[in-house]
């Protein structure tokens, strides 16, 4: 069951910030020196908070709390992604020039009804206690510290919750685990090192995630002509022009930007996955990497390959075009996105999904709230 604990946040003094978008993109940078300068005040109370993305089509509602380490070692806290160890290490010096986790972990769960109308009195009920306005959402909280409702809310979470699952943040999990490892001996820090049992997290339920497609963007052809690498995809596809921009709407299609030409593509009915496929092979962004960047252009490993680039589906087929008219990509790929329901069987399972393959809303920030252990492993 999920053990969620209230914590003491380190929040910015937003009265003196010009500009919200400048300041939390540059804390990404810059938290060891605004927390030097006095920018982040710790708060003297524990709390939960309460947390809403406001986007201009839809918002988001879940609770930033602390997470125990555990949960996610013993497999409570399930992952999707395999993480780099470049990437840790890299993580693991921002955690130490940090002396804090400044951006949450983003979980989700099945949702519980107990839970939602928890969350729904609290933000019905009572004005929020603060909120930051970026220039394209605005995210809002409720800082609990009653403890009869945190009582209730870590009880619910306890009762309920009996696996999350990571949307966003593996990297930042996994560190998490490899600093409470290098500190702890037999699963169990010192008192003087406890806060590093916990990591900081989001937990929004799973009508409160929107999974979009991570789109692709390949700058070479590897010795094939326009005209030869689309009659080397007519093996796995049946091409149909089109005259602007395909979003697929079911599984098994893709959107093709080539040359000045939008293609629509349907996976033929021999190379679709059968019922006993495993599901992380059955996604599209695996049947592109298997079938055309693997299969037709011979690139070994996707993750490392500099020739292929991401973009996130909220841009749309006009950003993929975009990119190829300006000379950025010679081909893009506009991938039907993966659902969450396959994205929890694959974390059940234990598998993974391809490197890039989801682009997760909400989108958590840098810097709006940290959780501090900086006297922790200064000692």
């Amino acid at each position: 069951m999920a053990k969620i604990s209230p914590f003491r946040a380190a929040l910015p003094d937003l009265t003196d910030i010009v500009s919200f978008d400048e300041f939390f993109n540059s804390a990404k940078r810059k938290f060891p020196l605004y927390l030097s300068d006095g920018i982040y005040e710790q708060n003297k109370e524990k709390a939960l908070y309460v947390y809403r993305v406001k986007r201009p089509h839809r918002s988001h509602t879940g609770i930033i709390a602390c997470a125990n380490i555990m949960d996610y070692i013993n497999g409570k806290i399930k992952k999707h992604e395999n993480t780099l160890a470049a990437k840790e290490a890299k993580m693991m010096r921002l955690f130490d020039e940090r002396q804090a986790l400044i951006k949450p972990i983003l979980l989700t769960y099945p949702n519980v009804l107990k839970i939602d109308a928890i969350i729904t009195r609290i933000t019905v009920s009572s004005p929020p206690s603060f909120s930051i306005n970026f220039q394209d959402e605005e995210h809002i909280f409720w800082q609990i510290e009653d403890k009869t409702r945190i009582k209730i809310i870590t009880e619910s979470f306890a009762k309920h919750v009996k696996v999350s699952y990571v949307c966003d943040g593996h990297h930042r999990a996994k560190t998490s685990e490899l600093l409470f490892r290098m500190l702890s001996e037999n699963k169990k820090l010192p008192k003087s090192k406890e806060q590093l049992n916990y990591m900081l997290v989001a937990y929004f339920p799973a009508s409160e995630i929107e999974i979009h497609n991570y789109n692709r963007l390949v700058s070479d052809l590897h010795g094939f002509t326009e005209d030869q690498f689309l009659t080397k995809i007519k093996k796995y596809y049946h091409v149909n022009t089109i005259p602007k921009g395909f979003n697929p709407i079911v599984k098994y299609q893709m959107g093709m930007f080539l040359g000045k030409q939008w293609y629509k593509l349907r996976l033929k009915d021999k190379f679709i996955p059968t019922e006993n496929t495993p599901t992380n092979e059955t996604l599209d962004v695996y049947i592109l990497n298997k079938y055309i960047l693997e299969g037709i252009l011979k690139i070994k490993d996707v993750r490392s390959e500099p020739d292929i680039k991401y973009l996130e589906g909220p841009k749309g087929a006009f950003g993929l075009a975009r990119r190829v008219r300006e000379g950025k990509a010679l081909v893009a790929f506009n991938l039907y996105p993966v659902a969450l329901e396959d994205l929890i069987k694959i974390s059940d399972q234990g598998d993974y999904l391809p490197p890039k393959s989801t682009w997760i809303e909400p989108r958590m920030r840098n810097g709006f709230m940290a959780y501090l252990y900086k006297e922790v492993i200064k000692e």
